[in-house]
């Protein structure tokens, strides 16, 4: 168990000595019926090429007009509940926005199409933590249907306006000049999708969480502008992580932490730990929204980094912005629940 912060740091760069190779810390839960496009796994020797893909269509696109696709959406949505003396942040405002922005990003008409919010609600369920047999096995059907969606709109994307066309369309116009074989490219949309939808939802449902309970706090973000928006989301991050933990596998033997490791050993980077850890962060439990420098790796680093960061950060700055903006003094009712 890794838990200082330089520790966890040299092993999430590291990926040699320390690696995620998915075959070696498969997830026993993923039936082996199910394809790659259903899981969003790959083979090793496809993982780059379909990265730098992704990451060229990533980087061709237009995040401020999907910015303002998302803060109409999220607008119109927190309308709806005018009237009402209660809501579920994380299923009544947080889910929706999730899947729209991710369905938006990917395409315009994906995040339009019948049943996929209601498939994104029972993919986000099946990956839950604690989930029970029923909602994993809605949550494998959901992640197939998803998967056979993003198919869909991958065949048709060419002919979509570049309004419409999101990442799919970009990866369509340039198929031509790449050699990813379509099935390993699906399959990585999808892993991007799933990841999209979990990271998503638990980072905007941790961050509210957090500023509801700091007295002031949320009326303090709806008053941020500009980059300090940004080092107030970095604090949020920081101070409960979306993801807490990473596994990773030794590949070569090593020392760390004054312990001998052996290839085949198992370790676990505490996210959460290294992000309260006194030596880099000062005062480390304590909620600071102009904290600076905030080093934090939430998202991970190296060739191991989220790509779906860029994404994260927009729909959060947006959804929280709004929503503190219209509910400044909204208080929690309940004691809060969080995943096993």
């Amino acid at each position: 168990m890794i838990s200082r912060y330089d520790d966890c740091l040299r092993v999430l760069r590291d990926s040699r000595l320390f690696t995620a190779d998915l075959g070696r810390l498969r997830d026993a839960r993923h039936p082996a019926s199910l394809g790659p496009e259903q899981t969003g796994t790959l083979a090793p020797e496809d993982r780059q090429p379909v990265r730098e893909l992704l990451t060229e269509a990533f980087r061709a696109q237009d995040l401020g007009r999907l910015a303002a696709d998302v803060r109409a959406f999220t607008r119109g949505l927190l309308a709806g509940l005018e009237g009402r003396r209660t809501a579920d942040f994380v299923t009544d405002i947080a889910v929706p926005v999730t899947a729209y922005a991710g369905g938006a990003l990917f395409c315009g008409g994906l995040a339009a199409r019948d049943g996929f919010l209601d498939a994104c609600r029972d993919a986000i369920r099946g990956m839950t933590a604690g989930a029970g047999p029923d909602e994993t096995a809605a949550g494998l059907r959901a992640r197939a249907l998803l998967a056979r969606m993003l198919r869909a709109e991958y065949r048709y994307a060419h002919d979509a306006t570049d309004r419409a066309g999101g990442i799919l369309r970009s990866l369509r116009l340039h198929a031509p000049a790449h050699t990813v074989a379509p099935e390993a490219l699906i399959a990585a949309l999808s892993a991007l999708l799933f990841a999209a939808l979990n990271s998503g939802l638990r980072l905007l449902g941790n961050a509210l969480n957090a500023l509801i309970r700091h007295p002031g706090a949320l009326r303090r973000f709806a008053g941020l502008t500009g980059p300090m928006t940004s080092v107030a989301l970095d604090e949020l991050i920081r101070f409960d992580s979306p993801f807490q933990a990473q596994d990773r596998a030794v590949t070569a033997p090593a020392v760390l932490g004054g312990r001998r490791l052996a290839p085949g050993d198992r370790v676990r980077v505490l996210l959460g730990s290294a992000h309260r850890d006194p030596e880099v962060f000062p005062h480390p439990d304590r909620l600071d929204l102009s904290r600076r420098p905030n080093p934090h790796f939430a998202f991970g680093v190296g060739p191991h980094s989220c790509l779906g960061s860029p994404l994260a950060l927009l729909q959060t700055r947006t959804l929280l912005t709004e929503f503190a903006n219209t509910y400044p003094d909204c208080a929690p009712t309940t004691p809060g629940l969080r995943e096993p």
